[in-house]
């Protein structure tokens, strides 16, 4: 009995075909008409393979071939063109962008690889370095496919997977050896940005012929630092878009054992390493070389600098991962079981203790720490997950499922380790009524040792109404756990460039949502297809830093800062928001295709509207034109929209009259349009080379305006604002890049 490879009628589905093409945005012009890129199969959905336009979920598909036509440097750039998932409404410190699915913030995306959780529950990545994480991925040449999912997919995926789901599907391990060597440059037309370099290696083939398999996998990143970007006489300080020196590199292998055809179990280890360069304080003020604790003059203001200082930085920044995973899959007479452990432990290093005299010591609980020695940042995630799928009951596909998940973390702030444990079982069944319409029930049951039982449900119909028309749509619930460090009681982190005292909230509760979503999948099967999708957002109990004051409202953490403020369970919020897609064929050769969303939000606490949940603009528009010259050569033109974006979230009215003045001046993030040329040509049956120029037009987005407030002239940018984070970002100008592929 194969149960993952239920059949379907492909033929009965040619919008398959038209929406893989149109979710990709700016997929490769050689893929464009190719048919074996449109019978597309998913498994992120419901567990198992299924057809891309049946799977109760809506979904992208992204393969290697759409990745290899992209320039990017993490996972983040790679989905920029995806409907529904905004990449640019914010960046971190280190330059790396943020995932947000449907106008949610970054942490409601969830990111898995081969359907293995990557989230871990603790933070370390304090204070603005979370956009990091995005580069912990596999090579380029490792990666078969990505599957987006839009919308909660927490009754299959638990904690994390509410505003959506983005899972690595890597490759398998081949029957015969062969591989591919990739190399890639980028080379900005202005030399104040930075040039970057790339190369992916992968091999595999069997080590024992049907019974022993091994794949490699390895890649290296470098990134030159880009200059500051600054308004006219302004100071290197605080944070700024601009991204700085970097190197990434990835090394890991995967081995298999397939002693029958019913049983495989395989092995795999990964490391991955990423260092940025903080000798400019780029990322945070270097102990001995700025003002003290709290930010003031810097490594680039030397006239007030105190040796003996520490606001908690070194000269350098790393964020490593190390995961070791096994599994196992049983093909029995009634099912499929899928079994995984994996252990991933992630650690940043360069962090410091933070103080104002190095080399001076405190006690806490009998403890001691020493004033600018290393700040351990380390969790560790132990996860086994375990999945049945089962055809035995004739027309139902069920899947039950179980989880266990134990969590670390080490902060060298804190006294003692942290821990939790949660454990989880599900069920999903999909009812196929008759060939054309099917019905997806499940559940999920979440305890977690700290707050207590979670149970998360979804429906979801899907119906084939004609040969061109495929209706679909149901109600998810999602949650969302407060990860470790927001549970503790007492002294959770610092900030402020190691001036403030943070602390956690043991009696925080989940996060819950609810999603609503109706989709139209429509193929004339003449050229022409189209998609829409209606989707709605809704958050409980939404937690918020800094809504409860310790001066007004104290609970057991504040004995370790009376003045501090922390997170609690206040605020409601929803998003919604339409997905439209677009492909008609406009010759043999021409395809025009394109994606629009529509997104809104708004906040709602103590009953009122209180500004809006996130900066993602309310209209983002990708639009791709492919000719495909010969079967050799194809050419595209892409064109990225996006409108003007929120500056700030709040409501106008509760704004400093300086933030005033500077929105009647300058008004919100500014809209824009690019353009990017590529084309694709295919050397022979080994070799494909890729190039684009990308912000073809060289739109200069480093611009800055003047406004005044109390007789005073004040810089302000058009495309981002930079406070304790950073709203919006500013790309590249005009950039020509370069890739070659070699397959052997």
């Amino acid at each position: 009995m194969h149960i993952t490879n239920r059949p379907t009628n492909l033929s009965r589905h040619p919008l398959v075909y038209a929406l893989l093409a149109l979710g990709l945005g700016s997929s490769g012009p050689l893929l464009a008409n190719n048919p074996q890129h449109m019978g597309t199969v998913v498994v992120t959905a419901a567990g198992f393979e299924q057809n891309v336009t049946e799977a109760p979920a809506s979904i992208t598909v992204i393969t290697r071939e759409d990745l290899e036509t992209k320039q990017f440097r993490d996972l983040a750039e790679a989905l920029a063109d995806v409907e529904g998932v905004d990449v640019l409404s914010g960046t971190g410190k280190t330059g790396g962008l943020d995932i947000r699915i449907r106008g949610l913030p970054s942490e409601y995306t969830l990111i898995l690889i081969d359907g293995r959780r990557q989230n871990v529950a603790g933070d370390v990545t304090p204070n603005g370095f979370g956009a990091a994480m995005t580069s912990f991925m596999p090579p380029l040449s490792a990666i078969e496919r990505i599957e987006v999912i839009r919308g909660p997919m927490s009754t299959l995926y638990g904690s994390d997977a509410v505003g959506g789901v983005v899972n690595i599907i890597t490759r398998k391990v081949a029957p015969e050896w062969g591989g591919s060597v990739r190399l890639e440059a980028g080379i900005p037309q202005d030399s104040d940005w930075g040039k970057t370099r790339k190369v992916d290696i992968y091999a595999a083939g069997p080590l024992i012929n049907n019974l022993l398999g091994l794949a490699v996998r390895a890649s290296r990143y470098d990134r030159e630092a880009t200059e500051w970007i600054l308004a006219p006489g302004a100071d290197r300080a605080g944070r700024n878009p601009a991204p700085g020196e970097s190197e990434q590199t990835n090394i890991g292998a995967r081995l298999t054992w397939t002693p029958s055809q019913e049983h495989d179990l395989w092995l795999d280890v990964d490391r991955a390493e990423t260092w940025y360069n903080n000798q400019d304080c780029r990322l945070g003020n270097i102990d001995g070389k700025s003002t003290g604790t709290g930010g003031g003059a810097n490594c680039w203001n030397t006239a007030a600098i105190n040796p003996n200082a520490a606001p908690g930085y070194k000269d350098y920044m790393e964020f490593n991962r190390t995961q070791l995973a096994i599994g196992h899959t049983s093909r029995l007479s009634t099912g499929v079981v899928d079994s995984s452990l994996s252990r991933t432990t992630t650690e940043t290093i360069g962090r410091t203790i933070p103080g104002n005299v190095i080399g001076n010591t405190y006690t806490v609980d009998g403890q001691t720490f020493t004033i600018g020695d290393d700040r351990k940042l380390e969790t560790t995630n132990t996860i086994l997950d375990t999945k049945y799928v089962t055809s035995f009951i004739d027309k139902h596909v069920t899947t039950l499922g179980a989880q266990y998940w134990q969590a670390e973390l080490e902060d060298g702030l804190l006294t003692e380790t942290h821990d939790q444990t949660m454990v989880a079982v599900f069920a999903e069944d999909e009812w196929r009524f008759t060939d054309d319409l099917a019905a997806t029930l499940g559940g999920r049951y979440d305890r977690h040792d700290a707050f207590g039982g979670h149970f998360s449900p979804r429906a979801y119909l899907v119906w084939n109404t004609t040969d061109e028309l495929v209706l679909k749509g149901g109600v998810n619930k999602g949650y969302r756990a407060p990860n470790l460090n927001q549970l503790i009681d007492g002294i959770n982190g610092i900030s402020g460039q190691g001036a403030t005292i943070n602390i956690g909230n043991p009696d925080l509760k989940p996060e819950v949502s609810t999603n609503t979503e109706i989709s139209a999948l429509y193929d004339n099967r003449q050229g022409f297809s189209g998609s829409i999708t209606l989707f709605q957002n809704r958050i409980e109990d939404r937690i918020v830093g800094g809504t409860g004051d310790c001066s007004t409202d104290p609970i057991s953490s504040c004995s370790a800062n009376p003045t501090a403020t922390y997170a609690t369970n206040v605020d409601e919020a929803k998003t919604w928001g339409a997905e439209i897609t677009a492909r008609i064929e406009l010759t043999d050769s021409w395809t025009l295709a394109a994606n629009y969303t529509r997104t809104d939000s708004e906040v709602i606490a103590d009953g009122e509207k209180n500004g809006k949940l996130g900066n993602t603009p309310k209209h983002m528009a990708n639009a791709t034109l492919r000719w495909a010259a010969t079967d050799q050569l194809s050419l595209w033109l892409k064109g990225t929209y996006r409108s003007e974006s929120q500056r700030f979230t709040g409501n106008y009215e509760d704004l400093t009259d300086q933030n005033k003045a500077l929105i009647d001046t300058v008004g919100d993030l500014k809209s824009y349009l690019l353009f990017d040329l590529g084309g694709a040509y295919r050397v022979n049956q080994q070799f494909n080379l890729n190039a684009t120029i990308t912000n073809l037009l060289d739109k200069d987005m480093a611009g800055f305006k003047t406004y005044e407030y109390n007789g005073d002239t004040y810089w302000a940018s058009e495309y981002f604002h930079s406070t304790q984070s950073v709203a919006g970002g500013v790309l590249p100008g005009r950039t020509f890049w370069l890739s070659g592929t070699y397959n052997f």
